[in-house]
């Protein structure tokens, strides 16, 4: 009888098992799919390009700042340029030590035979880089308020005049109006037929690295019209 009872145990237990694969393997093939290939790079939509996260403030010159634990300001891209630069080949970074001031070059991107000098927001002495940007430049686009910093500048004077720093929901609304902005460059540096190329079909947004589909000349109106205001 013992020996019929645990032949018992060990058939349901195996049976039991089997059951329990059966409703696993039910499971995962009618489950709801995975946000992965395509839908995990869907395009952003303008709200969420224009989410600021806490601690983040802007600048003109489309840079932000952000108070560090170590002491001065950690500053980067905001969204708006990094959308327009998209993928660069090559970040010029400040030395450690160098004197930086207000609206004069800060750090310059590269990408073929066109460049952008952004000028910092403040003045100050920069105490750190982030060296990483040399060997990745891509972590400008992929976490431009993380681990895409740039560099870390300790103020010298207070905000000066004309220039204006934005945080919160300040901040949100500049940057959902300078894309507008952004548009309409880029509407009147292309011929309308060609104007898809840089601009997504969802809700007419800037493409990632639009400003790659222009010359040199685009680059350097773009320039003067969005990192150099005043």
């Amino acid at each position: 009888m013992v020996a019929i009872f645990v032949a018992f145990m060990f058939v349901s237990l195996v049976l039991t098992d089997l059951a329990m694969q059966k409703w696993q393997a039910w499971r995962v093939a009618h489950r709801a799919p995975a946000a992965s290939g395509a839908n995990a790079f869907a395009p952003l939509g303008l709200g969420a390009l224009c989410q600021v996260p806490e601690g983040v403030h802007l600048a003109n010159q489309h840079t932000w700042v952000k108070s560090n634990p170590a002491g001065g300001l950690e500053i980067g891209a905001d969204a708006l340029l990094v959308r327009a630069v998209g993928g660069v080949r090559r970040i010029i970074l400040p030395q450690v030590g160098e004197e930086v001031t207000a609206g004069q070059p800060l750090f310059r991107l590269e990408h073929g035979g066109a460049n952008l000098t952004i000028p910092a927001g403040i003045s100050g002495r920069v105490m750190a880089v982030n060296s990483r940007l040399a060997q990745e430049p891509e972590l400008l686009s992929s976490d431009p308020y993380g681990s895409g910093w740039v560099c870390y500048v300790a103020p010298t004077r207070g905000v000066e005049a004309g220039t204006s720093i934005r945080f919160g929901e300040q901040a949100a609304m500049w940057l959902e109006n300078e894309f507008a902005r952004l548009r309409e460059f880029l509407s009147a540096q292309v011929a309308p037929d060609l104007a898809l190329g840089v601009t997504s079909q969802d809700g007419g947004i800037p493409a990632m690295g639009c400003l790659m589909e222009l010359d040199p000349a685009a680059w350097s109106a773009f320039e003067a019209s969005f990192v150099r205001q005043a």
